[in-house]
């Protein structure tokens, strides 16, 4: 009976050996077709290999085809999206001899728009900003720094502000914001805003404060809503009803102030 009983089951075993097969083969096939449907994926949504470019420049030019800025960088990755990456060295050079130094630069060349969050350095004729963080758009000459300004007026006078602040240099013009402090040696000049204009030199000619001006001046202080100071001779004139407190032996920065 046992030997008949082996020689009845002897197919079925084979048969569910071959089945078993079957099935392990066709699970791996699909498991293998599924990494290899997720590998093109990968690559797929990964696109191009970026672009590693050494000692990169990029010039820009106005209207009537003439070089307006140049912006370079020691090396500069270029992605997909035609967005550049610049580091080591990034300087922008602006037509009138502004230079713009920072570590690295964003550049989204769809929107021509510079970024950074690195320390900046604007250099223009003897004006020195140094802050953190800028957006620029060159083809409007303009560009932001964000935040932590200082800057060197003159031999000495100093302004800092906390930030943002905008430079226009088709209109000779600053505007800073936000506990903005313009010091020298006659005393200290702060307001919420300050705009800063300069001479066909490109020197810093006025300043105008508005917002909140105090002056201070020893022990010698005045309120207005705005203040014109004057650079070259140290004049401020005051606007908006002025509140000015004089102690004893007051003078000299406050001795040109005259209000409205």
């Amino acid at each position: 009976m046992r030997s008949h009983f082996h020689r009845q089951n002897v197919p079925l075993v084979v048969l569910f050996a071959a089945c078993l097969a079957a099935v392990m083969l066709f699970f791996v096939h699909e498991r293998e077709k599924r990494q290899a449907l997720r590998e093109r994926s990968v690559q797929a949504s990964a696109g191009p290999r970026d672009q590693q470019i050494q000692h990169f420049v990029l010039t820009g030019f106005d209207d009537r085809g003439k070089k307006f800025w140049d912006l370079e960088g020691g090396t500069a990755r270029i992605d997909p999206d035609q967005t550049v990456y610049l580091d080591d060295n990034v300087t922008l050079r602006l037509r009138d001899n502004t230079l713009v130094k920072t570590s690295k630069v964003t550049w989204a060349q769809n929107s021509s728009l510079m970024t950074t969050n690195a320390p900046v350095v604007v250099n223009r004729e003897a004006t020195v900003i140094h802050g953190r963080g800028a957006i620029g758009r060159p083809n409007e000459s303009f560009i932001q720094i964000n935040r932590d300004i200082r800057m060197t007026l003159n031999a000495s006078a100093h302004l800092t502000c906390q930030g943002p602040m905008k430079v226009y240099y088709k209109e000779n013009k600053m505007v800073f914001f936000r506990k903005v402090r313009v010091k020298d040696s006659r005393g200290v000049l702060s307001a919420n805003r300050m705009d800063v204009f300069m001479d066909e030199h490109k020197k810093v000619d006025k300043v105008i404060a508005i917002g909140n001006v105090v002056i201070e001046r020893g022990t010698d202080t005045t309120h207005s809503q705005r203040a014109i100071y004057s650079l070259l001779t140290g004049a401020v004139r005051l606007e908006g009803s002025p509140e000015i407190t004089l102690h004893k032996g007051g003078a000299g920065f406050l001795d040109s102030a005259a209000g409205n």
